[in-house]
């Protein structure tokens, strides 16, 4: 939590033009201050109410425009592979905000999420092997989300979110 809270998500995009390159990017700050309690390895002494986190107002604003309502239980079911708990978080909320389907390559995919892979034939093998293998874990406890895994990719589906509207706080 003190990575998560201490963390700054930076996206950069480029569009390149016949004669100019335009580049942007955004910044966002998760946490404006953060003052956690615990005991490693043993049960709190300190009341967990005694920790808190104030949100930065982009992150909050953020969060109560576009709401990404995870399933507990998924997380549960997936919680022994990484990989499987990043691509559920991501597709919950990317398929769910779709308007029309999105073609995503392998090697988006492996910049996205397989940081770790080396960038060599063998690399991008194993880092598609196993991405495969964690979308069939994501898309077992998410039946709903509509995904085509490609030769050259994956195809992703506008598709009902993971928890109904209903059920929405």
């Amino acid at each position: 939590m003190e990575r998560l809270f201490g963390a700054a998500i930076s996206t950069r995009w480029r569009h390149d033009q016949a004669t100019q390159i335009r580049v942007g990017g955004s910044n966002l700050v998760l946490a404006e201050e953060f003052d956690l309690w615990w005991a490693p390895q043993k049960l709190p002494r300190t009341p967990l109410s005694q920790s808190n986190v104030t949100l930065s107002q982009k992150f909050f604003e953020q969060l109560v425009e576009s709401p990404v309502p995870l399933d507990l239980r998924a997380i549960t079911a997936l919680k022994r592979s990484p990989l499987s708990l990043d691509l559920y978080a991501w597709a919950t909320r990317r398929v769910s905000y779709l308007k029309k389907p999105l073609r995503i390559s392998w090697r988006s995919f492996q910049n996205s999420f397989g940081a770790g892979y080396a960038d060599t034939p063998q690399g991008k093998s194993r880092f598609r092997g196993n991405a495969i293998e964690a979308l069939r874990r994501v898309k077992a406890v998410y039946p709903q989300m509509r995904m085509e895994i490609l030769r050259d990719g994956v195809l992703l589906h506008p598709s009902m979110t993971h928890i109904p509207m209903s059920h929405r706080l």
